[in-house]
Protein backbone atom coordinates (compact mmCIF):
# COMPACT_ATOMS: atom_id res chain seq x y z
CA UNK A 1 0.00 0.00 0.00
CA UNK A 2 2.56 2.03 0.58
CA UNK A 3 4.38 1.71 -2.58
CA UNK A 4 1.09 2.31 -4.31
CA UNK A 5 1.33 5.84 -2.52
CA UNK A 6 4.69 6.30 -3.47
CA UNK A 7 3.87 5.59 -7.21
CA UNK A 8 0.58 7.64 -6.99
CA UNK A 9 2.64 10.80 -5.17
CA UNK A 10 5.83 10.21 -7.79
CA UNK A 11 3.24 10.39 -10.89
CA UNK A 12 1.56 13.11 -9.70
CA UNK A 13 4.30 15.08 -8.80
CA UNK A 14 5.60 14.44 -12.70
CA UNK A 15 5.62 17.85 -15.29
CA UNK A 16 3.70 18.30 -17.81
CA UNK A 17 6.73 17.32 -20.20
CA UNK A 18 7.22 14.18 -17.95
CA UNK A 19 4.16 13.48 -18.65
CA UNK A 20 3.81 14.31 -22.01
CA UNK A 21 6.71 12.24 -22.73
CA UNK A 22 5.33 8.89 -21.09
CA UNK A 23 1.98 8.98 -22.22
CA UNK A 24 3.43 9.78 -25.69
CA UNK A 25 6.16 6.15 -25.10
CA UNK A 26 3.10 4.25 -23.54
CA UNK A 27 0.84 5.02 -26.71
CA UNK A 28 3.38 4.69 -29.46
CA UNK A 29 5.50 1.17 -27.90
CA UNK A 30 2.49 -0.52 -26.65
CA UNK A 31 0.56 -0.40 -29.90
CA UNK A 32 4.25 -1.49 -31.56
CA UNK A 33 4.67 -4.18 -29.50
CA UNK A 34 1.33 -5.81 -29.72
CA UNK A 35 1.75 -5.33 -33.60
CA UNK A 36 5.04 -7.13 -33.55
CA UNK A 37 3.89 -10.33 -31.63
CA UNK A 38 0.99 -10.34 -33.99
CA UNK A 39 2.57 -10.15 -36.80
CA UNK A 40 5.36 -12.35 -35.33
CA UNK A 41 2.70 -15.29 -34.71
CA UNK A 42 0.89 -14.58 -37.79
CA UNK A 43 4.16 -14.94 -40.26
CA UNK A 44 5.07 -17.58 -38.24
CA UNK A 45 2.20 -19.44 -38.66
CA UNK A 46 2.10 -18.71 -42.37
CA UNK A 47 5.77 -19.31 -43.05
CA UNK A 48 5.55 -22.84 -41.13
CA UNK A 49 2.37 -23.45 -43.13
CA UNK A 50 4.22 -22.39 -46.27
CA UNK A 51 7.36 -24.24 -45.46
CA UNK A 52 5.63 -27.47 -44.57
CA UNK A 53 3.30 -27.50 -47.99
CA UNK A 54 6.55 -26.75 -49.79
CA UNK A 55 8.23 -30.19 -47.92
CA UNK A 56 5.43 -31.98 -48.29
CA UNK A 57 5.24 -31.50 -52.06
CA UNK A 58 8.76 -32.00 -53.14
CA UNK A 59 8.67 -35.69 -51.14
CA UNK A 60 5.86 -36.49 -52.30
CA UNK A 61 7.44 -35.48 -56.26
CA UNK A 62 10.43 -37.52 -55.01
CA UNK A 63 8.60 -40.91 -53.83
CA UNK A 64 6.55 -40.66 -56.99
CA UNK A 65 9.79 -40.42 -59.11
CA UNK A 66 11.80 -43.30 -57.53
CA UNK A 67 8.21 -45.60 -57.57
CA UNK A 68 8.27 -44.59 -61.34
CA UNK A 69 11.99 -45.89 -61.95
CA UNK A 70 11.70 -48.67 -59.74
CA UNK A 71 8.40 -49.51 -61.88
CA UNK A 72 10.15 -48.72 -65.24
CA UNK A 73 13.23 -50.91 -64.24
CA UNK A 74 10.87 -54.16 -63.16
CA UNK A 75 8.37 -53.65 -66.29
CA UNK A 76 11.02 -53.75 -68.40
CA UNK A 77 12.91 -56.71 -66.77
CA UNK A 78 9.26 -58.39 -66.92
CA UNK A 79 9.09 -57.72 -70.75
CA UNK A 80 12.39 -59.33 -70.87
CA UNK A 81 12.14 -62.50 -68.65
CA UNK A 82 8.29 -63.27 -70.35
CA UNK A 83 9.97 -62.78 -73.96
CA UNK A 84 9.72 -66.50 -75.43
CA UNK A 85 12.55 -65.41 -78.50
CA UNK A 86 15.27 -63.79 -75.84
CA UNK A 87 14.07 -66.75 -73.46
CA UNK A 88 15.41 -69.28 -76.48
CA UNK A 89 18.61 -67.43 -78.02
CA UNK A 90 19.84 -66.31 -74.25
CA UNK A 91 19.50 -70.47 -73.56
CA UNK A 92 20.44 -71.50 -77.14
CA UNK A 93 23.76 -69.48 -76.31
CA UNK A 94 24.79 -70.10 -73.26
CA UNK A 95 25.08 -74.06 -74.66
CA UNK A 96 26.24 -73.09 -77.15
CA UNK A 97 30.07 -73.92 -77.82
CA UNK A 98 32.41 -70.78 -79.30
CA UNK A 99 31.91 -70.44 -82.57
CA UNK A 100 31.53 -67.71 -85.47
CA UNK A 101 27.19 -68.84 -85.14
CA UNK A 102 27.76 -68.07 -81.53
CA UNK A 103 29.23 -64.41 -82.18
CA UNK A 104 26.38 -63.96 -84.08
CA UNK A 105 24.25 -64.91 -81.72
CA UNK A 106 25.21 -62.59 -79.24
CA UNK A 107 25.11 -59.37 -81.17
CA UNK A 108 21.48 -60.72 -82.01
CA UNK A 109 20.83 -61.07 -78.71
CA UNK A 110 22.09 -57.96 -77.11
CA UNK A 111 20.53 -55.61 -80.05
CA UNK A 112 17.29 -57.35 -78.98
CA UNK A 113 17.90 -56.43 -75.16
CA UNK A 114 19.08 -52.67 -76.11
CA UNK A 115 16.30 -52.25 -78.46
CA UNK A 116 14.34 -52.57 -74.94
CA UNK A 117 15.73 -51.15 -72.61
CA UNK A 118 17.11 -48.02 -75.02
CA UNK A 119 13.33 -47.54 -75.59
CA UNK A 120 12.98 -46.61 -72.22
CA UNK A 121 15.19 -43.51 -70.79
CA UNK A 122 14.88 -44.22 -66.90
CA UNK A 123 17.25 -47.61 -67.96
CA UNK A 124 21.07 -47.65 -67.43
CA UNK A 125 23.01 -50.34 -67.33
CA UNK A 126 21.69 -53.34 -67.88
CA UNK A 127 23.25 -56.89 -68.32
CA UNK A 128 22.58 -60.60 -67.76
CA UNK A 129 24.68 -62.23 -65.16
CA UNK A 130 25.46 -65.79 -65.01
CA UNK A 131 25.78 -66.95 -61.18
CA UNK A 132 27.54 -69.90 -61.11
CA UNK A 133 30.12 -68.46 -63.82
CA UNK A 134 30.47 -65.79 -62.46
CA UNK A 135 30.23 -63.74 -65.38
CA UNK A 136 28.33 -61.11 -67.17
CA UNK A 137 27.21 -60.49 -70.70
CA UNK A 138 25.23 -58.38 -73.09
CA UNK A 139 26.08 -55.48 -71.35
CA UNK A 140 24.48 -51.86 -72.54
CA UNK A 141 27.49 -50.16 -71.04
CA UNK A 142 31.22 -50.55 -70.02
CA UNK A 143 30.98 -52.39 -66.38
CA UNK A 144 33.33 -51.60 -63.49
CA UNK A 145 36.05 -54.41 -62.88
CA UNK A 146 34.46 -54.74 -59.14
CA UNK A 147 30.85 -55.94 -60.34
CA UNK A 148 28.48 -57.14 -57.65
CA UNK A 149 24.94 -58.46 -58.40
CA UNK A 150 23.92 -57.38 -55.21
CA UNK A 151 24.61 -53.82 -53.96
CA UNK A 152 23.55 -52.71 -50.62
CA UNK A 153 21.29 -51.66 -49.59
CA UNK A 154 18.32 -53.96 -50.50
CA UNK A 155 15.65 -51.89 -51.09
CA UNK A 156 12.01 -54.00 -51.70
CA UNK A 157 12.23 -57.43 -51.32
CA UNK A 158 10.10 -59.35 -53.55
CA UNK A 159 9.51 -63.07 -55.13
CA UNK A 160 12.55 -63.54 -57.96
CA UNK A 161 12.51 -60.01 -58.00
CA UNK A 162 14.71 -57.23 -55.90
CA UNK A 163 15.29 -53.83 -55.83
CA UNK A 164 18.53 -52.57 -54.18
CA UNK A 165 19.83 -48.98 -53.66
CA UNK A 166 20.50 -46.12 -53.35
CA UNK A 167 24.13 -47.44 -54.02
CA UNK A 168 26.85 -45.96 -56.66
CA UNK A 169 26.75 -47.22 -59.90
CA UNK A 170 28.23 -49.98 -61.40
CA UNK A 171 29.13 -48.58 -64.82
CA UNK A 172 32.43 -47.22 -65.71
CA UNK A 173 32.95 -44.05 -65.24
CA UNK A 174 30.00 -43.36 -63.41
CA UNK A 175 29.86 -42.47 -59.86
CA UNK A 176 26.35 -41.55 -59.39
CA UNK A 177 23.77 -43.07 -57.09
CA UNK A 178 21.64 -45.02 -58.90
CA UNK A 179 18.45 -48.00 -58.06
CA UNK A 180 19.10 -51.44 -59.18
CA UNK A 181 16.93 -54.10 -59.92
CA UNK A 182 18.02 -57.82 -59.98
CA UNK A 183 15.26 -60.47 -61.63
CA UNK A 184 16.09 -64.14 -61.57
CA UNK A 185 14.91 -65.46 -65.60
CA UNK A 186 12.79 -67.92 -65.30
CA UNK A 187 14.33 -70.54 -67.68
CA UNK A 188 15.35 -74.45 -68.07
CA UNK A 189 19.07 -73.59 -67.45
CA UNK A 190 21.58 -75.68 -65.31
CA UNK A 191 23.22 -72.49 -63.70
CA UNK A 192 20.83 -69.46 -62.06
CA UNK A 193 20.51 -66.52 -64.71
CA UNK A 194 19.63 -63.20 -63.50
CA UNK A 195 19.04 -60.16 -64.96
CA UNK A 196 21.03 -56.77 -64.07
CA UNK A 197 19.40 -53.17 -64.43
CA UNK A 198 20.23 -49.76 -63.05
CA UNK A 199 17.94 -46.83 -63.09
CA UNK A 200 19.66 -44.03 -65.13
CA UNK A 201 18.46 -41.36 -62.00
CA UNK A 202 20.98 -39.81 -60.27
CA UNK A 203 19.21 -38.93 -57.01
CA UNK A 204 21.49 -36.55 -55.97
CA UNK A 205 20.62 -34.52 -58.71
CA UNK A 206 17.98 -35.48 -60.80
CA UNK A 207 15.71 -35.62 -57.31
CA UNK A 208 17.60 -34.32 -54.25
CA UNK A 209 17.99 -31.59 -55.54
CA UNK A 210 15.46 -30.85 -57.86
CA UNK A 211 12.90 -27.94 -55.78
CA UNK A 212 15.53 -24.88 -56.04
CA UNK A 213 13.37 -23.63 -52.96
CA UNK A 214 14.95 -26.00 -50.41
CA UNK A 215 18.20 -25.77 -51.69
CA UNK A 216 19.41 -26.57 -48.04
CA UNK A 217 17.27 -29.82 -47.71
CA UNK A 218 18.91 -33.16 -46.62
CA UNK A 219 17.61 -36.28 -47.63
CA UNK A 220 17.24 -40.13 -45.94
CA UNK A 221 15.83 -42.92 -47.54
CA UNK A 222 14.05 -45.51 -45.09
CA UNK A 223 13.09 -48.85 -45.62
CA UNK A 224 10.15 -50.89 -44.47
CA UNK A 225 11.59 -51.69 -41.21
CA UNK A 226 12.46 -47.61 -40.88
CA UNK A 227 15.93 -48.46 -41.56
CA UNK A 228 18.31 -45.72 -42.82
CA UNK A 229 19.51 -46.99 -45.94
CA UNK A 230 20.61 -43.69 -47.75
CA UNK A 231 22.02 -40.60 -45.94
CA UNK A 232 23.24 -37.17 -46.81
CA UNK A 233 23.65 -36.30 -43.17
CA UNK A 234 25.58 -39.42 -41.99
CA UNK A 235 27.02 -38.22 -38.91
CA UNK A 236 23.69 -37.52 -37.35
CA UNK A 237 21.85 -40.36 -39.46
CA UNK A 238 24.39 -43.03 -40.34
CA UNK A 239 23.03 -46.07 -42.72
CA UNK A 240 21.78 -49.12 -41.31
CA UNK A 241 20.70 -47.39 -37.99
CA UNK A 242 16.97 -47.15 -37.31
CA UNK A 243 15.34 -43.55 -37.83
CA UNK A 244 12.79 -44.07 -34.72
CA UNK A 245 14.02 -46.29 -31.80
CA UNK A 246 10.07 -47.45 -31.45
CA UNK A 247 6.96 -46.68 -33.68
CA UNK A 248 6.27 -43.29 -34.85
CA UNK A 249 3.34 -42.40 -37.29
CA UNK A 250 4.25 -38.84 -36.90
CA UNK A 251 5.23 -37.35 -39.97
CA UNK A 252 7.16 -34.43 -39.32
CA UNK A 253 8.90 -33.16 -35.93
CA UNK A 254 12.45 -32.36 -34.49
CA UNK A 255 15.71 -34.59 -34.30
CA UNK A 256 19.14 -33.99 -33.59
CA UNK A 257 19.09 -30.07 -34.29
CA UNK A 258 17.13 -30.65 -37.80
CA UNK A 259 12.75 -30.68 -38.59
CA UNK A 260 12.52 -33.69 -40.70
CA UNK A 261 9.17 -34.18 -42.80
CA UNK A 262 8.39 -37.71 -43.97
CA UNK A 263 6.23 -39.53 -46.48
CA UNK A 264 5.78 -42.70 -46.65
CA UNK A 265 4.76 -44.94 -50.06
CA UNK A 266 2.21 -47.71 -50.15
CA UNK A 267 4.95 -49.92 -50.61
CA UNK A 268 6.38 -49.19 -47.45
CA UNK A 269 9.49 -47.37 -47.72
CA UNK A 270 9.89 -43.64 -47.02
CA UNK A 271 11.47 -40.68 -48.20
CA UNK A 272 12.43 -38.03 -45.58
CA UNK A 273 13.96 -34.63 -46.02
CA UNK A 274 16.07 -32.95 -43.31
CA UNK A 275 16.83 -28.98 -42.56
CA UNK A 276 18.57 -27.73 -39.84
CA UNK A 277 16.61 -25.64 -37.12
CA UNK A 278 19.02 -22.46 -37.84
CA UNK A 279 18.10 -22.59 -41.85
CA UNK A 280 14.23 -23.62 -40.78
CA UNK A 281 13.88 -20.34 -39.17
CA UNK A 282 15.68 -18.41 -41.76
CA UNK A 283 13.11 -16.71 -43.60
CA UNK A 284 11.30 -16.07 -39.85
CA UNK A 285 14.55 -14.50 -38.81
CA UNK A 286 14.33 -12.66 -42.71
CA UNK A 287 11.07 -11.56 -41.83
CA UNK A 288 11.83 -10.25 -38.01
CA UNK A 289 15.19 -8.58 -39.13
CA UNK A 290 12.50 -6.69 -41.18
CA UNK A 291 10.50 -6.04 -38.44
CA UNK A 292 13.06 -4.50 -36.67
CA UNK A 293 13.59 -2.25 -39.50
CA UNK A 294 10.37 -1.57 -39.36
CA UNK A 295 9.88 -1.36 -35.94
CA UNK A 296 13.28 1.28 -35.70
CA UNK A 297 11.83 3.48 -38.77
CA UNK A 298 8.33 3.50 -36.93
CA UNK A 299 10.15 4.76 -33.80
CA UNK A 300 12.28 7.36 -35.46
CA UNK A 301 9.14 8.75 -37.29
CA UNK A 302 7.50 9.11 -33.46
CA UNK A 303 10.18 10.38 -31.98
CA UNK A 304 9.96 13.09 -34.91
CA UNK A 305 6.10 13.27 -34.12
CA UNK A 306 7.18 13.89 -30.37
CA UNK A 307 9.42 16.69 -31.35
CA UNK A 308 7.56 18.21 -33.52
CA UNK A 309 4.51 17.49 -31.00
CA UNK A 310 6.98 19.16 -28.30
CA UNK A 311 7.38 22.18 -30.60
CA UNK A 312 4.05 22.88 -30.96
CA UNK A 313 2.70 22.26 -27.88
CA UNK A 314 4.94 22.35 -24.64
CA UNK A 315 7.76 24.36 -26.29
CA UNK A 316 5.25 27.66 -26.71
CA UNK A 317 4.39 27.24 -23.04
CA UNK A 318 7.87 26.46 -21.87
CA UNK A 319 8.47 30.01 -23.05
CA UNK A 320 5.34 31.34 -21.52
CA UNK A 321 6.66 29.80 -18.43
CA UNK A 322 9.93 31.77 -19.02
CA UNK A 323 8.46 34.68 -19.67
CA UNK A 324 6.62 34.67 -16.70
CA UNK A 325 9.55 33.94 -14.49
CA UNK A 326 10.76 37.37 -16.09
CA UNK A 327 8.16 39.19 -15.19
CA UNK A 328 8.67 37.67 -11.37
CA UNK A 329 12.40 39.11 -11.85
CA UNK A 330 11.15 42.82 -12.57
CA UNK A 331 11.54 41.90 -16.53
CA UNK A 332 8.45 43.06 -18.18
CA UNK A 333 9.52 44.18 -21.50
CA UNK A 334 10.43 40.70 -22.70
CA UNK A 335 8.66 38.73 -25.21
CA UNK A 336 10.22 35.13 -25.74
CA UNK A 337 7.08 33.50 -26.97
CA UNK A 338 6.40 32.99 -30.59
CA UNK A 339 3.35 31.13 -31.76
CA UNK A 340 0.48 31.31 -34.26
CA UNK A 341 -1.47 28.87 -32.66
CA UNK A 342 -4.69 30.48 -31.81
CA UNK A 343 -5.06 29.05 -28.50
CA UNK A 344 -1.98 30.02 -27.17
CA UNK A 345 -2.29 33.92 -29.18
CA UNK A 346 -5.30 34.41 -27.27
CA UNK A 347 -3.54 32.98 -23.84
CA UNK A 348 -0.88 35.82 -24.96
CA UNK A 349 -2.89 38.02 -25.61
CA UNK A 350 -4.67 37.92 -22.14
CA UNK A 351 -1.23 37.08 -20.28
CA UNK A 352 0.87 40.27 -21.95
CA UNK A 353 -2.51 42.97 -21.62
CA UNK A 354 -2.62 42.29 -17.62
CA UNK A 355 1.46 42.66 -17.71
CA UNK A 356 1.03 45.43 -19.08
CA UNK A 357 -2.02 46.71 -16.52
CA UNK A 358 0.87 45.17 -13.86
CA UNK A 359 3.48 47.71 -15.58
CA UNK A 360 1.26 50.69 -15.69
CA UNK A 361 0.08 49.98 -11.59
CA UNK A 362 3.92 49.44 -10.51
CA UNK A 363 5.15 52.54 -12.37
CA UNK A 364 2.43 54.79 -10.93
CA UNK A 365 3.04 53.13 -7.55
CA UNK A 366 7.25 53.87 -8.25
CA UNK A 367 6.09 57.56 -9.23
CA UNK A 368 3.85 58.23 -6.56
CA UNK A 369 7.01 57.03 -4.16
CA UNK A 370 9.46 58.97 -6.27
CA UNK A 371 7.12 61.92 -5.62
CA UNK A 372 6.92 61.55 -2.16
CA UNK A 373 10.63 60.71 -1.48
CA UNK A 374 11.07 64.24 -3.71
CA UNK A 375 8.68 65.98 -1.61
CA UNK A 376 10.51 64.68 1.40
CA UNK A 377 14.04 66.01 -0.23
CA UNK A 378 12.15 69.23 -0.47
CA UNK A 379 10.76 69.10 3.11
CA UNK A 380 14.69 68.25 4.46
CA UNK A 381 15.68 71.36 2.08
CA UNK A 382 13.74 74.05 2.96
CA UNK A 383 13.08 72.77 6.75
CA UNK A 384 15.92 75.62 7.40
CA UNK A 385 16.19 76.04 11.70
CA UNK A 386 13.84 79.65 12.53
CA UNK A 387 16.47 80.03 15.05
CA UNK A 388 19.16 80.13 12.89
CA UNK A 389 17.10 83.33 10.80
CA UNK A 390 16.72 84.64 13.73
CA UNK A 391 20.12 84.66 15.35
CA UNK A 392 21.74 85.70 12.17
CA UNK A 393 18.88 88.03 11.95
CA UNK A 394 19.93 89.56 14.90
CA UNK A 395 23.36 89.74 14.62
CA UNK A 396 22.66 92.11 12.07
CA UNK A 397 21.27 94.22 14.04
CA UNK A 398 23.40 94.56 16.45
CA UNK A 399 25.85 95.17 13.97
CA UNK A 400 23.74 97.86 12.61
CA UNK A 401 23.03 99.29 15.36
CA UNK A 402 26.92 99.22 15.91
CA UNK A 403 27.37 101.28 12.25
CA UNK A 404 29.31 98.29 11.23
CA UNK A 405 27.62 98.66 7.48
CA UNK A 406 30.66 96.50 5.77
CA UNK A 407 29.61 94.10 8.65
CA UNK A 408 26.10 93.88 8.16
CA UNK A 409 26.61 94.26 4.40
CA UNK A 410 29.14 91.25 4.00
CA UNK A 411 26.19 89.41 6.61
CA UNK A 412 23.01 89.77 4.86
CA UNK A 413 24.73 89.04 1.12
CA UNK A 414 26.24 85.65 2.43
CA UNK A 415 22.76 85.09 3.92
CA UNK A 416 21.15 85.96 0.73
CA UNK A 417 23.05 83.84 -1.41
CA UNK A 418 22.75 80.95 0.78
CA UNK A 419 18.94 81.69 0.99
CA UNK A 420 18.61 81.48 -2.85
CA UNK A 421 20.82 78.63 -3.29
CA UNK A 422 18.53 76.83 -0.44
CA UNK A 423 15.63 77.34 -2.03
CA UNK A 424 16.49 76.05 -5.84
CA UNK A 425 16.36 79.19 -7.57
CA UNK A 426 19.73 77.25 -9.73
CA UNK A 427 17.57 74.25 -10.29
CA UNK A 428 17.54 70.38 -8.66
CA UNK A 429 21.19 70.08 -9.45
CA UNK A 430 24.42 72.02 -9.11
CA UNK A 431 28.27 71.72 -9.65
CA UNK A 432 31.01 71.42 -7.38
CA UNK A 433 31.59 74.96 -8.07
CA UNK A 434 28.51 75.80 -6.60
CA UNK A 435 28.67 73.51 -3.84
CA UNK A 436 32.05 74.79 -2.80
CA UNK A 437 30.93 78.44 -3.33
CA UNK A 438 27.77 77.77 -1.03
CA UNK A 439 29.86 76.36 1.70
CA UNK A 440 32.02 79.13 1.76
CA UNK A 441 29.28 81.75 2.23
CA UNK A 442 28.08 79.72 4.74
CA UNK A 443 31.21 79.83 6.66
CA UNK A 444 31.47 83.47 5.97
CA UNK A 445 28.33 83.76 8.05
CA UNK A 446 29.18 81.55 11.08
CA UNK A 447 32.52 83.95 11.01
CA UNK A 448 30.61 86.98 11.80
CA UNK A 449 28.02 85.78 13.89
CA UNK A 450 30.31 83.93 16.44
CA UNK A 451 33.71 85.76 15.55
CA UNK A 452 35.65 82.11 14.91
CA UNK A 453 38.35 81.63 12.90
CA UNK A 454 37.90 78.44 10.63
CA UNK A 455 40.55 77.83 7.85
CA UNK A 456 39.16 75.61 5.29
CA UNK A 457 41.36 74.01 2.78
CA UNK A 458 40.14 72.78 -0.74
CA UNK A 459 41.48 70.34 -2.86
CA UNK A 460 39.97 69.39 -6.38
CA UNK A 461 41.03 69.59 -10.29
CA UNK A 462 40.22 71.66 -11.93
CA UNK A 463 38.49 69.38 -14.36
CA UNK A 464 36.14 68.49 -11.30
CA UNK A 465 34.72 71.72 -10.83
CA UNK A 466 31.60 71.67 -13.44
CA UNK A 467 30.78 67.80 -12.47
CA UNK A 468 27.03 68.04 -11.62
CA UNK A 469 26.30 66.84 -8.24
CA UNK A 470 23.12 67.06 -6.33
CA UNK A 471 22.24 70.51 -4.86
CA UNK A 472 23.29 71.40 -1.09
CA UNK A 473 25.25 68.09 -0.29
CA UNK A 474 28.44 70.28 0.95
CA UNK A 475 26.90 72.17 3.28
CA UNK A 476 25.12 69.82 6.04
CA UNK A 477 28.42 68.26 6.41
CA UNK A 478 30.47 71.22 6.85
CA UNK A 479 27.73 72.25 9.28
CA UNK A 480 28.45 68.88 10.88
CA UNK A 481 32.00 69.25 11.62
CA UNK A 482 31.41 73.28 13.67
CA UNK A 483 28.52 71.75 15.38
CA UNK A 484 30.15 68.34 16.51
CA UNK A 485 33.98 68.83 15.63
CA UNK A 486 35.52 71.87 15.82
CA UNK A 487 36.11 73.87 18.84
CA UNK A 488 36.26 78.46 17.87
CA UNK A 489 39.29 77.71 15.35
CA UNK A 490 40.54 74.78 13.52
CA UNK A 491 40.59 73.65 10.13
CA UNK A 492 38.39 71.99 7.60
CA UNK A 493 39.69 70.46 4.59
CA UNK A 494 37.91 68.86 1.28
CA UNK A 495 39.47 66.54 -0.68
CA UNK A 496 37.84 65.87 -3.82
CA UNK A 497 39.40 62.91 -6.25
CA UNK A 498 37.54 60.32 -9.12
CA UNK A 499 38.70 57.34 -10.72
CA UNK A 500 37.07 55.73 -14.10
CA UNK A 501 33.59 55.65 -12.41
CA UNK A 502 33.00 57.01 -9.45
CA UNK A 503 34.09 60.97 -7.64
CA UNK A 504 35.33 60.67 -4.15
CA UNK A 505 34.40 63.84 -1.69
CA UNK A 506 36.43 63.87 1.46
CA UNK A 507 35.56 66.59 4.69
CA UNK A 508 38.20 66.24 7.26
CA UNK A 509 38.39 68.42 10.78
CA UNK A 510 40.51 68.30 13.30
CA UNK A 511 38.26 68.71 16.04
CA UNK A 512 37.55 66.45 18.86
CA UNK A 513 35.99 64.08 16.90
CA UNK A 514 32.22 61.96 17.76
CA UNK A 515 31.67 58.52 19.22
CA UNK A 516 29.69 55.59 17.86
CA UNK A 517 26.47 56.87 19.30
CA UNK A 518 27.42 60.72 18.31
CA UNK A 519 27.35 59.48 14.67
CA UNK A 520 24.17 57.04 15.26
CA UNK A 521 22.41 59.94 16.56
CA UNK A 522 23.77 62.51 13.85
CA UNK A 523 21.89 60.25 11.32
CA UNK A 524 18.46 61.14 13.07
CA UNK A 525 16.11 62.82 11.39
CA UNK A 526 15.21 65.45 13.62
CA UNK A 527 18.83 65.47 15.00
CA UNK A 528 20.14 68.79 13.88
CA UNK A 529 16.73 71.04 13.65
CA UNK A 530 18.39 72.79 16.98
CA UNK A 531 21.55 73.72 15.67
CA UNK A 532 22.60 75.91 12.37
CA UNK A 533 20.63 75.58 9.16
CA UNK A 534 18.63 72.20 10.46
CA UNK A 535 19.04 70.48 7.49
CA UNK A 536 21.52 67.98 8.25
CA UNK A 537 22.90 64.40 6.98
CA UNK A 538 19.84 62.99 7.16
CA UNK A 539 18.78 65.06 3.61
CA UNK A 540 22.48 64.15 2.05
CA UNK A 541 21.63 60.56 3.28
CA UNK A 542 18.33 60.80 1.20
CA UNK A 543 18.97 63.21 -2.33
CA UNK A 544 21.91 60.54 -2.67
CA UNK A 545 19.28 57.60 -2.50
CA UNK A 546 17.19 59.60 -4.98
CA UNK A 547 19.50 60.49 -7.08
CA UNK A 548 21.37 57.31 -7.21
CA UNK A 549 19.53 54.96 -6.20
CA UNK A 550 21.78 53.14 -4.36
CA UNK A 551 24.54 53.55 -6.19
CA UNK A 552 25.85 56.26 -4.05
CA UNK A 553 26.90 56.41 -0.56
CA UNK A 554 27.72 58.76 2.59
CA UNK A 555 30.38 57.36 5.41
CA UNK A 556 31.34 58.71 8.45
CA UNK A 557 35.08 57.79 10.23
CA UNK A 558 35.39 59.12 13.63
CA UNK A 559 36.58 58.28 17.15
CA UNK A 560 37.19 61.16 20.52
CA UNK A 561 39.79 63.44 20.13
CA UNK A 562 40.87 62.60 16.10
CA UNK A 563 38.59 64.24 14.13
CA UNK A 564 36.10 63.40 11.87
CA UNK A 565 36.09 62.42 7.85
CA UNK A 566 32.78 62.21 6.14
CA UNK A 567 33.36 60.38 2.31
CA UNK A 568 31.12 60.75 -0.20
CA UNK A 569 30.82 58.19 -2.73
CA UNK A 570 29.23 59.71 -6.25
CA UNK A 571 29.20 58.05 -9.90
CA UNK A 572 30.49 60.15 -12.75
CA UNK A 573 28.94 61.04 -15.63
CA UNK A 574 25.12 60.53 -14.27
CA UNK A 575 22.97 63.61 -15.10
CA UNK A 576 19.60 64.14 -13.17
CA UNK A 577 17.63 66.70 -12.99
Amino acid sequence: MKRLNKLRNDLQSLSLKSRIAILFAISTFIPLMFTVLFSYHTMSTILTNKLHTNFNSNLHQISLTIENTINDMNYVSQQIDFSENIQFRLKTYLKMEDSLEKTRLYEDIKNELNLITFSNPNIGLSLIYVEKENKYLFNSHGVKDEFHLRNQPLFIKGYKIDNFGPHVSMERYNDKYVLSTVRQLDMDYENHVYLYMESNLDLTRNIVEKDNVLNHTSYLLLNKQNEVIYSEEQEEFPLQTPFFREEHLDEDGTRNGYYWFKQTTDRGWSVVSLISIAQYKQEINEWMILMLYMAILFVLVSLIVGLLLWKTFYRPLHQLNSEIKLMSNHNFASEVVSTKIPEFVDLLSHFRKMKKQITNLIQAIEQKERNRADLEVEKLLHQINPHFLMNTLDTARWLAVAGNKEEVTHLLTALNKLLYYNMGKLGNSSTLNQEIDSVKQYLELQQIRYDFDYKIELFIADSLLESSVPRFILQPIVENSIYHGLEDDGSIRIAITNDPHNMMIKVSDNGRGMSEEDIQRIWQKDQQKEKGMGIGLHYVKQILDRTYEGRASIDIFSSTNNGTDVVLTIPIGEEFS
